[in-house]
């Protein structure tokens, strides 16, 4: 249903707001090619002009959701990397905020596996980049806790990380509210599960953590 105009003179960033919001509602219900900017304008409550205003074309909307979503993954790699000391420290928090974000962002995690093969060019090539880097920093913790003795000696960084990255990624597909345990229970839980699948102990204080 249109929403009522705002006023966009006053207000351009509650305007692109409304905008993502319609947009990312949109690609989710109709898809990506199945959903027009006169579409996400109208469902928003603004003109076409305006999505123009504040977005080049529909793809620029596409690889914004997908950097919603994996830039707040790569802040919270890198905060767990600044805050944490050792692989087995680092590992869970990944594996608990990766799964948040997975959960927090389920829409934009959908829309993006599931039209990502639309992107060409310098959008894609910019969006594989962050994925390689946040990749690459789950295969280094892997390969340190395997390196220090942490982890099995056995271990393949690179496998083992695509592995546990998979798992929680996947969250959203499955993930329903009310259907399943509360967000932060999963996530811990399956924190739990990464360090036991790379043989690490978990510590005491890691326990109760989030």
């Amino acid at each position: 249903m249109p929403r009522k105009p705002p006023e966009r003179s006053y207000a351009p960033e509650e305007t692109k707001r409304l905008l993502m919001e319609a947009a990312l509602g949109l690609f989710a219900e109709r898809g990506f090619s199945q959903t027009s900017t006169k579409d996400v304008a109208d469902r928003a409550g603004v003109t076409k002009g305006a999505f123009y205003h504040h977005f080049a074309t529909k793809e620029r909307v596409l690889h914004i959701i997908h950097d919603q979503f994996i830039d707040r993954a790569l802040g919270a790699q890198d905060d767990a990397l600044t805050r944490f000391e050792t692989p087995t420290e680092q590992l869970y928090h990944m594996a608990f905020d990766t799964t948040m974000v997975c959960i927090e962002y389920q829409q934009h995690v959908q829309i993006f596996f599931r039209e990502q093969h639309l992107l060409t060019g310098e959008v894609r090539d910019a969006i594989m980049e962050k994925r390689r880097r946040s990749t690459v920093l789950f295969q280094d913790t892997v390969r340190r806790g395997v390196e220090t003795g942490e982890f099995d000696a056995g271990l393949d960084p690179e496998v083992g990380a695509l592995g546990l990255l998979g798992m929680w990624v996947w969250v959203y597909q499955w993930y329903r509210p009310g259907r399943y345990p509360k967000p932060r229970e999963i996530a811990r839980q399956y924190a739990s599960m990464t360090l036991r699948s790379v043989g690490a102990e978990q510590p005491p204080s890691l326990l109760t953590a989030d």
